[in-house]
């Protein structure tokens, strides 16, 4: 039998063994670079799938937001190469990063049929019913769009930004800090999105109450510190949308800094990013602009996701020369509790006079008015 003194010391180096244990497995965890699936819900009732890469305490205070691109008859998504190179990247390098399949792509074509075929969602009616067993399909798939149905993907573009401030209330990531990186027709509508956050204010008492007068916030754009388009094009679904207006109110006009990337071989994206460009800065120097420009990956006339192939040293820039002096630039705002779900959103001008109502209280993601954000900017 153990003696009381031989018991006790047995015990304390059980104790700290185990605590030993304990702190080495915590390391070991917080060392480990990991990512999970997601799913998230549009408006509309489309179940979007992602994969999530949290931030394991980097040194970054940001969040990634990669928008593939795709073809209504070919498909794509973000499974497609260079994208989870990229993810892991930027995850290494301190970032929270999320990448998500549009409605109809990859694993994202669940809907909740009684929502989606809803009358109020009219844009639907651009996607061919499918009937098994009697009912309405409760799955969905790209090749029965009509092509003109694209631009609604934008609202999918809402559905991660709201499931990202989800998380953000969570205190597992901040997105008072947003970086979005999109390709090709992806890249256009994220365009899209954030010329729409940049007319968007949230009503910042506490409990919305019919009749009060809104005490409006800063535009939900000064949220996002910057945007890379990768071969940004101006036609969406075979549809020229007003490009070039959009990357003015958010790139001139809120001063959000774009990098336009392009193959040095690729003529067609080269002219659309340096005419982009050109559009924002001018011919003048402007400080507020310098983090702004064109960014030619050479000896290729790949474009799209395809430049985020390993050997052309995209992914290193991204990370190590744009988005690093970007952050110090503009500095790391503090997190701040989103609340999406009982806030309420306006469309506003430019000036801060409202428009109408963006989303009402009590929603769980908002959506994106197509007509209003055709328009120009008032």
């Amino acid at each position: 039998m153990l003696s009381l003194p031989r018991m006790q010391s047995l015990l304390f180096a059980v104790t700290v063994f185990a605590i030993l244990l304990h702190t080495g497995s915590s390391q070991g965890q917080g060392a480990k670079l990991g990512n999970k699936g997601v799913t998230f819900k549009t408006f509309d009732g489309v179940e979007l799938a992602g994969t999530l890469y949290p931030n394991n305490g980097g040194k970054r205070d940001a969040v990634v937001l990669l928008i593939p691109n795709f073809d209504l008859r070919k498909g794509g998504g973000i499974q497609q190469d260079g994208w989870s190179d990229l993810a892991k990247g930027l995850q290494a390098d301190g970032y929270t990063v999320l990448g998500f399949d549009f409605r109809g792509f990859g694993d994202s074509k669940t809907i909740d049929p009684l929502v989606f075929w809803n009358l109020t969602n009219k844009h639907n009616n651009y996607v061919k019913k499918r009937v098994v067993a009697g009912k309405l399909s409760d799955k969905i798939d790209h090749k029965d769009f009509q092509a003109h149905y694209a631009q609604y993907f934008v609202n999918d573009i809402a559905a991660a930004k709201a499931f990202l401030d989800r998380e953000n209330d969570r205190k597992t990531c901040n997105t008072s800090n947003l970086i979005v990186v999109g390709a090709g027709q992806g890249a256009t509508l994220g365009a899209m999105w954030v010329a729409n956050e940049c007319r968007r204010r949230k009503d910042k008492n506490p409990i919305p109450v019919p009749g009060a007068v809104p005490m409006l916030g800063d535009p939900e754009s000064k949220n996002i510190a910057a945007t890379v388009w990768l071969s940004i094009t101006p036609n969406v679904g075979g549809r020229v949308m007003p490009l070039q207006r959009w990357i003015l109110e958010a790139g001139k006009t809120n001063k959000i800094p774009m990098a336009f990337v392009h193959g040095k071989n690729d003529a067609t994206s080269g002219n659309i990013a340096v005419s982009l460009n050109k559009a924002i800065k001018g011919t003048a120097k402007n400080k507020d602009y310098e983090l702004t420009g064109v960014k030619e990956v050479p000896d290729t006339k790949l474009s799209g996701h395809q430049l985020l192939n390993r050997g052309l040293g995209l992914q290193a820039w991204m990370t190590k020369t744009y988005l690093g002096p970007v952050m110090e630039k503009r500095g790391v705002k503090e997190w701040a509790e989103r609340k999406v779900e009982p806030s309420r959103f306006y469309y506003t001008t430019n000036s801060g006079t409202i428009v109408k109502v963006n989303k009402p209280a009590g929603t769980e993601v908002p959506s994106v008015d197509i007509n209003f954000i055709m328009l120009p900017a008032k």
